[in-house]
C-alpha cells in the first residue's frame, strides 16, 4: 500500500512509520521543514495548517493516517483543517481517550464530549477510522523517567506501547477497517505504573503543565473490543491485554 502519514517524525507517528516500512508498506511523509524532511526517507514538504501544500498528494495514496499533532493553542482548530481537507473513507485519524472523560469499562460506543469529538464525527461521518490512544509508553516516556501522579494517583490509566499503537494503525491501514478503536493493552492505577512517582494536589498539578494535569486526573477504564477484532494483539514490551482493573 502506499500510505500518506501526517507526524511521521514525532513520538507516535514514527513507530507508525516503521511498523508500515517493516510491513512492506511505502510511506510519505509530511515534513515542514528541510530538518524533519532529512529524518524520513520518503519526504513530502508542507504545513499542517495550509492544505494547499499536502492535500492533493495525500489524496493520492491508498490511505491517509492523521497523528501530527501541531503545536501551540491552537492545534485543535489545525486539527479540524485536516479532518476537513482530508476526510474520507481512506483517512485514519488520531483522537485521544480523553474525549470519553471519567469512564469505567468504556468501549468503542462510551459517549465522546468536547472539540475532538466534533472532529471525530467528521471523519467518521465520511467513512474514516477513528484510533484513541491510550497514554502510550515506551522506555522513554516521562511517565516512566520523571513520574507523576495527582492526588495519591488511585485514578486508572490506559496505557499501550508505542510499538503496540503502532501496529494498529498497520492493520486499520490493511483492512481498511472504518469506525472507532481503542488502542489500549492494560489499565493500571496511575500510582502502580512506575515506582517513586511526584506527588502533587492537582492544584499544584495545575501550575506545573496547566490543563493538561485534569487530564492526568480522569479515572479511565477502558477496553479495546473493536481491535481485538482485526488480530490486534498486545506484546512489544508490555503485559498482555487486561481488561479492566478495580
Amino acid at each position: 500500500m502506499r500510505i500518506f502519514l501526517t507526524g511521521g517524525t514525532g513520538y507516535l507517528g514514527s513507530a507508525i512509520a516503521r511498523a508500515l516500512a517493516a510491513a512492506g508498506h511505502a510511506v510519505t511523509a509530511l515534513a515542514r521543514s528541510e530538518a524533519s524532511a532529512a529524518r524520513v526517507p520518503n519526504a513530502h514538504r508542507g504545513d499542517l495548517r495550509d492544505p494547499l501544500t499536502y492535500r492533493d498528494v495525500a489524496l493520492q495514496h491508498d490511505a491517509i493516517i492523521h497523528a501530527g499533532i501541531e503545536g501551540g493553542g491552537n492545534r485543535l482548530d489545525v486539527d479540524r483543517i485536516v479532518v476537513e481537507a482530508l476526510r474520507g473513507r481512506t483517512l485514519i485519524y488520531t483522537s485521544t481517550l480523553f474525549v470519553l472523560g471519567n469512564v469505567d469499562g468504556g468501549d468503542e460506543t462510551a459517549t465522546a464530549q468536547g472539540p475532538r469529538a466534533e472532529t471525530e464525527r467528521l471523519v467518521l461521518d465520511a467513512g474514516g477510522a477513528v484510533v484513541r490512544p491510550g497514554m502510550i509508553i515506551d522506555a522513554e516516556s516521562w511517565m516512566l523517567t520523571d513520574p507523576l501522579i495527582i492526588d495519591g494517583g488511585t485514578n486508572r490509566w490506559p496505557i499501550v506501547h508505542r510499538d503496540d499503537i503502532a501496529q494498529l494503525y498497520r492493520l486499520i491501514a490493511e483492512q481498511q477497517a472504518r469506525g472507532i478503536f481503542h488502542g489500549v493493552c492494560r489499565v493500571v492505577r496511575a500510582r502502580d505504573l512506575t515506582p517513586n512517582p511526584r506527588n502533587l494536589s492537582l492544584e499544584e498539578a495545575r501550575t506545573v503543565m496547566g490543563g493538561f494535569a485534569d487530564l492526568l486526573a480522569l479515572d479511565q477504564n477502558v477496553i479495546a473490543k473493536r481491535a481485538q477484532t482485526l488480530g490486534w494483539r498486545c506484546g512489544q514490551q508490555t503485559t498482555p491485554y487486561v481488561p479492566s482493573v478495580r
